[in-house]
């Protein structure tokens, strides 16, 4: 298995962060022209809107635990222990955070948002135990 596969969830996840940008910018405009918000609450995120609030607080969240995905998958390349099971893992958790953009931005909703934040949460733990462990050189 090539090792520069492991970049490829890192693209997932970065363009997916980078969409968030386009439905919260209009958003945002949108609460403005509408009259629904002075532009000056944008300034720190103050009183903003639900509309626009969705895409700033998904937003936000990647650019928590993701940092850390970024860095084991650099990490396990660069070492080059990007193995199957390392891969395997960074695609799960490309497609576990997908959805749980998907859920933020939609429907919000707890009941579904929490556990494929904590699943995807559980597979960047595993992706770090993964690469210490071929680090280890045990297996």
């Amino acid at each position: 298995m090539s090792p520069e596969l492991i970049i490829w969830p890192m693209i997932i996840i970065a363009l997916t962060t980078l969409w968030l940008y386009i439905p919260m910018g209009k958003a945002r405009v949108e609460s403005v022209k509408s009259g629904k918000t002075k532009a000056s609450v944008y300034k720190l995120n103050v009183g903003e809107p639900e509309e626009s609030l969705r895409f700033t607080n998904a937003l936000r969240n990647q650019y928590e635990t993701p940092t850390m995905f970024y860095a084991v998958c650099l990490a396990a390349y660069v070492t080059g222990n990007a193995n199957i099971v390392i891969i395997a893992l960074a695609f799960a958790y490309a497609i576990l955070k997908t959805a749980h953009i998907i859920i933020h931005v939609n429907t919000n909703n707890l009941r579904h948002r929490r556990p494929v934040f904590a699943l995807a949460w559980l597979v960047l733990i595993a992706m770090w135990l993964a690469l210490a462990v071929n680090l280890t050189g045990i297996i």
